[in-house]
């Protein structure tokens, strides 16, 4: 019996080759195989022979991974209702393959190119923006028999006895307006508390007015310089050294006061500009190390654990979203041996709407070697809305929002434990594969 595997890489070539008939006997064989095989069932569903076959094979997949999203976007494509748990349902085995004869008596499509193939692939998802939405409920309306009738009014109780003459008085349409305006409450005016609020804040405005109209603002004296010369009379001194006044009265002589120069103003030199000590400039820090990929050790970090570098959050978010599609996209042929094609989950919070670096990320296998990206190859395989959000070259809007990106990796057969981490964050890692065959 052969290897699961072998049949899985046997069924995508035969599909890329255009033999639907051949690779959808093997998707049945390797299903009977390994009946939870998730990447199986996906692959039958896209090789279907009908809208029945496609429908139980993809909701296997939602059976298997209820977050599957192309399983999803398939059956809202088709317009067929999603299975709530495995347990609701019985599980519906794929229809048997037709016989050999009727297989070769149908003429093969002529898909020689791998877009014709890719997109007769991913016929069945249709983006998922243009289906229908549910509809509201309806709104419980008034039944036709009761439209236009008011609600009744409850009867109101009359305060008044019951009179004691078997007569009773005719009532005018002036005492029923009189009654209805005693029921009414009696309007209050306003409260004795606002009203001395109202006084409070009318006392403060007038003082206000007072100090600005009699106090302004700068209208003061002048102040006093700290030095004062008074000018006296010139006169012949008198006895002791003092200086006679008009009236012949001693003056005691008046000293001058010169200002001392203040510590912290500096002596100048008139004409001469005092000289300013440049500002000290602090040293810049210089940006840590960065590991170079090849010497990187990073940790294995969980499934969907959200990581962060430069200005991105990125996460692996499933284990299965990695997968071996041999060495063709398009036009493009891998120089290593294979192209290992890769789901991640970004976040742009840089600020700037860009596509994610093409360097952002680096994989590296047990054996210690180190792969880059193929932006180019990704835009070839991308399906947007399909197998993910954009492409390895599409911008991603500023906005903090999850966004899916397809990568892909020319890697050599054989290599195991591929470890995916970001190029300046070489600490921590996802493995996305165990082995690439």
């Amino acid at each position: 019996m052969a290897e699961p595997e072998t049949l899985l890489q046997l069924g995508i070539e035969a599909a890329r080759e255009g033999n639907r008939e051949e690779a959808r006997n093997l998707f049945s064989l390797l299903t009977r195989q390994e009946p939870d095989n998730v990447q199986a069932w996906l692959w039958l569903a896209g090789v279907a022979e009908g809208p029945e076959q496609r429908r139980a094979a993809l909701e296997r997949v939602i059976a298997l991974d209820p977050n599957n999203e192309m399983a999803i976007k398939g059956l809202q494509a088709m317009g067929a209702p999603l299975p709530k748990r495995e347990s609701e349902r019985p599980t519906e085995a794929p229809p048997s393959p037709p016989p050999a004869s009727e297989a070769q008596a149908k003429p093969a499509s002529p898909m020689t190119d791998e877009e014709k193939f890719a997109a007769e692939l991913d016929s069945a998802f249709d983006d998922y923006d243009a289906l229908p939405r549910a509809t509201p409920p309806p709104r419980a309306d008034t039944p036709p028999e009761d439209a236009g009738k008011l609600p009744p009014m409850p009867p109101r109780s009359s305060p008044t006895p019951p009179r004691s003459s078997p007569t009773p008085p005719r009532s005018s349409p002036a005492r029923a307006r009189d009654e209805d305006e005693e029921e009414e409450p009696a309007r209050r005016g306003p409260s004795p508390l606002l009203w001395i609020l109202l006084g409070v804040i009318a006392l403060v405005l007038i003082v206000f007015l007072i100090i600005q109209l009699f106090f302004p603002p700068g209208g003061g004296p002048a102040p006093t310089p700290p030095t004062q010369v008074v000018e006296q009379p010139t006169t012949a001194p008198g006895a002791g050294g003092e200086a006679a006044t008009p009236e012949g009265g001693a003056v005691p002589p008046v000293a001058e006061v010169t200002p001392q120069p203040s510590e912290a103003t500096p002596e100048t030199t008139p004409g001469v500009e005092p000289t300013v000590a440049p500002p000290t400039e602090q040293p810049t820090p210089e940006p840590a190390p960065v590991t170079p990929p090849e010497q990187a050790q990073p940790a294995p970090a969980a499934i969907g654990t959200i990581l962060q570098a430069d200005g991105w959050n990125y996460t692996y978010p499933n284990q299965l979203y990695a997968l071996s599609l041999g060495p063709k996209v398009g036009n493009f042929t891998a120089e290593q041996g294979t192209f290992l094609h890769v789901l991640v989950f970004v976040a742009n919070n840089t600020g700037t709407n860009q596509p994610l670096p093409r360097d952002f990320f680096v994989l590296k296998d047990a054996q210690g070697r180190v792969y880059q990206a193929r932006p180019e190859v990704s835009s070839a395989a991308v399906r947007p809305g399909v197998n993910a959000d954009v492409g390895h070259e599409t911008p991603i809007p500023a906005n903090g929002l999850t966004t899916s990106v397809y990568l892909v990796f020319d890697v050599a057969p054989g290599a195991t434990d591929l470890m995916l981490f970001a190029r300046n964050k070489p600490d921590q890692g996802f493995i996305v594969i165990g082995r690439v065959p």
